[in-house]
């Protein structure tokens, strides 16, 4: 390609920003006062996946791979990741799944939602004197109707809030973002606000405003994949009201058309994964311009820097980790983070948190 082909480019795409209807929010950004420096332990498990979900249940480390023939495998903590069982089938028959996508952890079960299908399977781990199994408890259907002549985005991503509810991502417009459901799946309401003030079309709110959900206890927050947005709601009375949200980092963005248009040259970070406990809100954030993202390159598509917030929003820490993770999970006492590196192979690495975080506890 030419320069001045390259520089026509350059010039078109400053008259399209230009031309749209711009936000440089002059209050976006927080400081981390405090930072630490987090070294990984790595494992000598073979894992033979590019991708997964991870949880944490009781001792055990789930990976949930489609690249598996046994789409799920249940590693032990204690006894150095040792794979213990394996469990799942791709299919449509019976007990198979099409498309599982890992959701949620709950004391001893875990959620896998079938996207296309609005279903969420509640799966349970046992372990009765050293033999594990997984089995299926439920398996829940949302409702979806179509209407005729009108888009109608369905719900995804089912995430357990509590006991009796679960929320779960619809991402459609304010007051439509997210939607409330009992222990059946059945809807509620629909709660939350749109991370920006100007109108999109519902297309282009459902592609450009996707993120992560992550619940605890009552409590859910939402982070936006390519927007430095973090909102939390908070379940009363029946009903999700919203207690915070802000930018913790500048945004660049345009609205043309009722289309959402990032200026990827100047926008820093992309949310890989967000995590929660009854403290803590850990957002795994790709430090590095949006135009870098390289799906192909692990270094610019892993992340190796993790943002803690408290419950209140408050900025808490940053953690520099020590080698690049896809995803994350918190141990059951909340001392240690796990995650899927590549160094270069497929890797389960651990990191402990700082024991000064710990202490204020």
């Amino acid at each position: 390609m030419t320069n001045s082909y390259k520089n026509t480019l350059a010039l078109l795409l400053l008259v399209l920003l230009a031309s749209c209807t711009s936000t440089d929010k002059k209050d976006a950004g927080v400081t981390f006062k405090n930072s630490y420096n987090l070294e990984h332990k790595t494992y000598d498990t073979e894992l033979l996946i590019s991708v997964g979900r991870l949880a944490v249940i009781d001792s055990f480390l789930i990976v949930i791979s489609n690249e598996q023939e046994s789409f799920c495998k249940v590693y032990s903590i204690p006894n150095d990741m040792e794979e213990v069982y394996s469990f799942g089938r791709i299919g449509n028959g019976p007990g198979e799944f099409i498309q599982p996508i890992l959701t949620y952890s709950h004391n001893n079960t875990f959620g896998l939602n079938e996207v296309n299908k609005q279903e969420l399977a509640v799966m349970q781990l046992a372990n009765i004197n050293g033999n594990i199994s997984i089995n299926e408890q439920v398996r829940l259907k949302a409702p979806y109707k179509m209407k005729k002549g009108e888009l109608v985005p369905p719900d995804y991503f089912f995430t357990k809030l509590n006991k009796t509810h679960y929320v779960s991502a619809l991402i459609a417009e304010d007051g439509r973002f997210f939607s409330l459901l009992d222990s059946t799946l059945s809807h509620i309401n629909q709660f939350g606000e749109s991370p920006i003030p100007e109108k999109l079309s519902l297309i282009s709110t459902r592609n450009r405003l996707q993120g992560r959900i992550a619940a605890n206890e009552g409590t859910m927050v939402f982070a936006t994949s390519n927007l430095p947005y973090l909102a939390s709601y908070k379940l009363i009375n029946d009903e999700m009201q919203k207690q915070w949200s802000f930018y913790y980092d500048q945004p660049y963005y345009g609205v043309r058309n009722e289309d959402l248009l990032y200026n990827k040259e100047r926008s820093f970070g992309k949310v890989i994964d967000l995590k929660m406990d009854a403290q803590y809100i850990y957002l795994l954030y790709l430090d590095q311009l949006l135009s870098e993202y390289d799906h192909y390159d692990t270094k610019k598509s892993l992340a190796n820097k993790i943002l803690v917030f408290n419950q209140q929003g408050d900025a808490v820490a940053k953690f520099n980790l020590s080698c690049r993770i896809s995803n994350m999970a918190l141990s059951g006492n909340q001392s240690k983070i796990f995650g899927l590196a590549q160094l270069p192979e497929p890797t389960i690495v651990q990191f402990n948190l700082p024991k000064k975080l710990m202490n204020k506890r």
